[in-house]
């Protein structure tokens, strides 16, 4: 092999390393939800106070055992199986859309972190660190929560 075609394979490597990631690297559009449920990269905290909605709640191998799971459907307009009442600690949500619009369950009081996000016929799950207080779980879609796709939840 000469040297010019084993500096070209040589740089044809190094390039390609390079274009897989590494620090400053973006995800690919539509992978960042997934992104961030694989890394935990932005969650557990509301420090996105800035960009309504944003993805942050606590969905990580070392996340504490929920202490409750809830099954959640999503239909135009209403949430089906949201308890008025759940235990303080961690609630698991496991999210099944099964509407015919994208749907996702956000949690308004803690800085609108988006907890799940499915598109028509998906399912997603995650999970939120809930202390006593008082709730509300709503659909961030425009125009779903003005539709009534909110609910208020006690947690004690």
């Amino acid at each position: 092999m000469s040297r010019l075609a084993l500096s070209a394979a040589a740089l044809a490597v190094l390039l390609g390393v390079a274009a897989c990631g590494g620090e400053g690297s973006e995800p690919a559009a539509g992978d960042n939800a997934a992104t961030q449920r694989e890394t935990g990269e932005g969650r557990g905290t509301a420090e996105n106070d800035n960009n309504p909605a944003e993805d942050t709640a606590t969905d990580t191998a070392d996340a504490p055992t929920p202490v409750e799971a809830v099954s959640v459907k999503a239909s135009e307009f209403s949430f089906e199986g949201i308890p008025d009442t759940l235990p303080a600690g961690t609630i698991k949500f496991d999210f099944d859309n099964v509407g015919e619009a994208e749907h996702n369950l956000v949690i308004e009081e803690l800085g609108d972190t988006k907890v799940v996000e499915a598109q028509p016929g998906g399912q997603d799950s995650g999970t939120a660190e809930l202390e006593p207080g008082e709730y509300t779980f709503y659909c961030s879609i425009p125009g779903h929560r003005e539709a009534g796709m909110w609910v208020k939840v006690t947690v004690e």
